[in-house]
């Protein structure tokens, strides 16, 4: 991967790993780029996958960002990222999260409920900042996505943004005070998403929002449209191309006769899972093969739950590759497993590898690009895994593994050192990054 020997990185840095190829991530973005066109907000959805690392390149790239939590804004204002170029997303903001928000300059706020402009008011002023950060409106728009109902984001019972009525109410209520400027509407209506046919909806129920309301918007609107694109996590799997993807956008906005009804307006995708996920991989190191009663063999390796929750909470199934043994048939069925104290802790129930597979043997698994480290914990005490970035034969750790002195630092009953309240380093230099041509 990258011109690096998969065991050579192992060796090197140790397992678990997440392994990410950086050409073929500047590659992806690049795709994008041409799909969409140079004026379209492209804006990686850091949710996926995020490090200081990523976050500069997409700066180089000239792509956005959207985070959901003060953690994910903390790590991109530190990475040096234009904080213009940010959108802050989430349905439960704390004060201090906005308070933060509009202290650092952040661009774009997606308001998910009507409370919430009230709650930014009070956050303005406790700041004692001039700042305003633009304002988009979430809408839960009635959609039924055909996906895993966990990553489905509209429709009855689900928890984010507001319905058009609603949302309709507090764009005059905004537009009226006059104190915020609302540049647009934001849908997002899940992950995983095969059919272009749903995304061509997206953009329809997004026109027909804005466009009764169309004098609360600037001359030119906002459509964020979110992301949501299938990733293919297996060989063969059928997702949309990027094209498809852009025409099925395109052919919802013609639809809905947006020129005619909106006039000026921006384009705005927020992409993620499909951005980063077939960019990395995972590798573990078999630690034990042992026959199971009336199953296949059990392959354990060092990693698993604490490292990749998706198998347990989704039933997400990956294929799994011995790096050890590149040229040996794949020929016998073994169940894949972690470490954890968990029944459910399965990486894969059914893998086809080498009948030879041993114990000290590389696992690759592919695809674990997005929703992996970035779902991560540090249950039974086992510390999230390293980052590496590999290229053109070089590989550099771009994230550290946790250790156990991590793991206990806020223990105060074990010495952890109790912080100063709101006590946040200072930025790292942005000197290194080119500014963002996206606005």
């Amino acid at each position: 991967m990258g011109g690096v020997a998969l065991t050579e990185i192992a060796a090197r840095f140790g397992t678990p790993l997440i392994v990410v190829d950086e050409s073929h991530l500047e590659d992806r973005l690049a795709r994008f780029r041409a799909a969409f066109g140079v004026d379209a907000g492209l804006t990686y959805a850091g949710k996926a996958f995020l490090c200081g690392a990523l976050v500069r390149l997409l700066a180089r790239e000239g792509w956005l960002v959207d985070v959901v939590s003060g953690g994910e804004l903390e790590l991109v204002r530190r990475a040096g990222f234009p904080m213009r170029d940010v959108i802050l997303h989430g349905n439960a903001k704390s004060a201090a999260e906005l308070k933060r928000a509009i202290e650092y300059g952040v661009g774009r706020i997606v308001i998910d409920h009507p409370d919430e402009v009230d709650d930014l008011r009070k956050a303005a002023t406790v700041a004692g900042s001039d700042h305003r950060p633009d304002l988009l409106l979430r809408l839960n728009a009635d959609l039924t996505p055909e996906t895993h109902e966990k990553v489905r984001t509209v429709g009855p019972g689900t928890h984010f943004g507001m319905a058009p009525p609603v949302a309709a109410s507090v764009a005059r209520r905004i537009a009226g005070a006059g104190e915020w400027r609302l540049v647009g509407a934001h849908i997002h209506a899940g992950s995983q998403i095969r059919d272009p046919a749903l995304f061509s909806r997206i953009a329809e129920e997004a026109v027909g929002f804005v466009a009764p309301l169309r004098l609360c918007f600037p001359e030119t609107v906002d459509l964020d449209l979110g992301g949501g694109l299938a990733a293919p996590y297996r060989a063969g799997e059928d997702v949309p191309t990027l094209r498809e993807y852009a025409k099925a956008l395109e052919v919802g906005l013609r639809r809905s006769d947006a020129e005619a009804r909106l006039g000026s307006y921006r384009l705005i995708v927020e992409p993620g899972r499909s951005v980063i996920a077939n960019a990395g991989l995972t590798l573990y190191t078999i630690h034990a093969r042992k026959r199971l009663d009336g199953a296949a063999e059990a392959l354990a390796v060092d990693g698993g739950l604490s490292d990749n929750p998706r198998p347990s909470l989704y039933g997400a199934s990956y294929e799994v590759l011995n790096a050890s043994r590149p040229r040996g048939e794949a020929g016998r069925t073994f169940r894949v497993v972690g470490r954890h104290c968990e029944s459910g802790d399965v990486i894969a129930p059914a893998a086809m590898l080498p009948g030879d597979s041993a114990v000290g043997d590389v696992l690759a698994i592919p695809g674990t690009g997005a929703y992996v480290f970035a779902m991560s914990s540090r249950y039974n005490g086992v510390g999230r895994p390293a980052v590496v970035f590999v290229r053109d034969g070089v590989a550099r750790k771009v994230v550290r593994r946790e250790t156990d002195d991590d793991l206990l630092a806020c223990d105060l009953a074990l010495g952890g050192p109790e912080p100063a309240r709101g006590a946040r380093p200072e930025p790292v230099s942005a000197a290194a990054t080119r500014p963002s041509r996206a606005r």
